[in-house]
């Protein structure tokens, strides 16, 4: 076999594009879990409303920007072939986004309970700069900046004011609310529709109709107007009156007028969708992540679905459309996503994350989805085979050794017993549960976390050759290999030994099979003690 080319990345402008798209959401998705939920800082009892609203606005204000941007390169593709046609931007880039994701983490030193508003600005200063980082980088691994400076000379007119409209669009909302007082029966239908799907779900929920309070146990929640659709309705109700003004002339009137019944259709059931996936996510256990987070992003994500998905109609259902508008465009196509070494290094990762986010979202006892989280890892690594079966395996002796040490160390130093993650499985499903843990662990993890901690990402911040470089490199990844860990000494320990393991022979299966000797002792060993917080 032959090992994975890394100099030469079959990584296109377009799939770039797609690639920092994911990883900024799954940023930014990520910090705002973390602050909201991980640390012992409630927001609301420390700072005034206008600190905390605005760190939240902030965000979906990005996010409504990617939206904004997304449907304008829905609407006119022509001036973004010149920018994502060809090679990618600089992977030096990417690191300057990976720095300003831990720089975003940065108060989480600062902030503790009790402490007031004293650190409003210092907090706010960091996040403005790391959002910036964030934002520069990925911005320049998509596209080098010469060709962003003749995207920019030809297109500012276009771009510039997208992204403004985009960046004010979550404040453009709180204009309409006065009309909410007026559509109470929006509100009703709502509730209405709601009762009857969370009822289909075969939840026991207590509805109050009158007060429009539906829920069960300790987690109720109001649909009153201001939840009941009409802020996502009116926007919408405004994009498509801009988008039917700017693109009259290639639309067929009367027919494109179907646009205003179908968005609105669209963001009305979509909002019932929200609530009711906000009401399983509270009654599974997750009250503060129904209300802090994913009912703080889920209506713009949603906003922006709806909008992405009124462009892709109009674009691609020759009715609405005159008939010179409908013409073939010549497109080089792009290769195979199978067969992209730079995605089969991180859309494995992103899985991994975000199967991880998803369980602890929608399951009461998220350790007890491991086997459909095992699945979803193993079916992203089959989807790359072509990739990952040119990685040159053969075993070496010191990585096997510094992998035991790893995995004694691990077992070695104490950690405080838990609940058993399975719960009250047994029987069979016990059995496959631990087969499906156990295969995790040992084979699907490690892979998944050196191809993209060390394959890539370390030896992306290697901005130079010599030793300091590596250093530097290595130790960037051990803090972001820490952050995953609850055990964060120990996984800083271990990230650096994996990182030696890489170098001695420049061979990223050494690391693997050093991660796999490690986990699978540690493995052995919770499943012996039955301690499994010792993973």
């Amino acid at each position: 076999m032959v090992a994975i080319d890394h100099d030469k990345p079959a990584l296109t402008g377009w799939r770039a594009l797609g690639l920092a798209a994911a990883l900024l959401f799954a940023q930014l998705l990520t910090i705002g879990f973390i602050f909201k939920h991980a640390i012992d800082f409630k927001c609301l009892d420390n700072w005034p409303v206008w600190a905390c609203g605005g760190a939240s606005g902030a965000m979906i204000a990005v996010y409504c920007a990617m939206g904004a941007l997304a449907v304008t390169l829905l609407i006119r593709p022509e001036p973004f072939r010149k920018l994502l046609d060809g090679e990618h931007g600089s992977n030096v880039a990417l690191g300057v986004n990976l720095a300003g994701a831990l720089i975003a983490l940065i108060p989480i030193a600062l902030l503790s309970e009790g402490q007031g508003a004293a650190m409003v600005w210092p907090a706010w200063s960091i996040w403005a700069v790391a959002l910036v980082m964030m934002v520069a980088g990925l911005t320049f691994f998509i596209a080098p900046l010469q060709r962003w400076r003749v995207f920019l000379a030809e297109n500012w007119g276009i771009v510039l004011p997208v992204i403004a409209m985009g960046l004010a669009t979550p404040y453009l909302a709180t204009l309409i609310r006065p009309a909410w007082r007026q559509l109470d029966w929006v509100a009703d239908a709502t509730f209405t529709a709601v009762a009857f799907l969370i009822g289909v779900m075969n939840y026991d929920v207590e509805t109050y109709p009158n007060e429009k309070i539906i829920g069960a146990d300790d987690f109720y929640i109001g649909v009153a107007p201001v939840c009941s659709g009409i802020e996502g309705m009116a926007l919408v109700t405004l994009f498509v009156t801009i988008y039917l003004a700017l693109f009259r002339k290639d639309l067929r009137f009367p027919r494109a007028l179907l646009l205003y019944p179908i968005g609105l259709a669209a963001s009305a059931a979509f909002n019932v969708i929200r609530i009711t996936v906000l009401l399983m996510i509270g009654f599974n256990g997750n009250p503060e992540l129904a209300v802090g987070g994913f009912h703080s992003h889920a209506g713009w994500l949603m906003f922006t679905l709806v909008s992405i998905g009124i462009i892709a109609l109009a674009q691609n259902v020759p009715g609405l459309q005159k008939s010179h508008v409908v013409e073939k465009r010549d497109a080089t196509p792009l290769p195979p996503l199978r067969h992209d070494p730079i995605a089969a290094h991180i859309l494995p990762f992103a899985v991994f994350m975000l199967s991880a986010l998803f369980v602890s979202a929608f399951a009461n006892q998220p350790a007890l989805a491991y086997p459909l989280r095992a699945l979803a890892m193993a079916g992203a690594l089959v989807f790359f085979w072509p990739i990952l079966r040119a990685i040159a395996w053969r075993l070496d002796p010191i990585a096997i050794g510094i992998g035991v040490a790893i995995g004694l160390m691990w077992i070695l130093i104490p950690v405080e017993e838990a609940a058993p993650p399975y719960g009250e499985l047994a029987g069979v499903l016990l059995i496959g549960w631990f087969v499906a843990r156990g295969i995790g662990t040992i084979v699907l993890v490690p892979i998944i976390e050196e191809l993209f901690f060390r394959d890539y990402l370390e030896r992306k911040l290697r901005f130079g050759s010599g030793l300091l470089w590596k250093l530097v490199a290595a130790t960037v990844i051990a803090g972001l290999f820490a952050l995953l860990h609850d055990r964060w000494i120990e996984a800083m320990v271990a990230s650096y030994a994996f990182s030696y393991v890489m170098a001695r022979r420049d061979k990223i299966a050494d690391a693997i099979t050093a991660h796999a000797v490690a986990n699978a002792l540690v493995f052995l060993g919770a499943v012996a003690t039955g301690n499994m917080a010792m993973i």
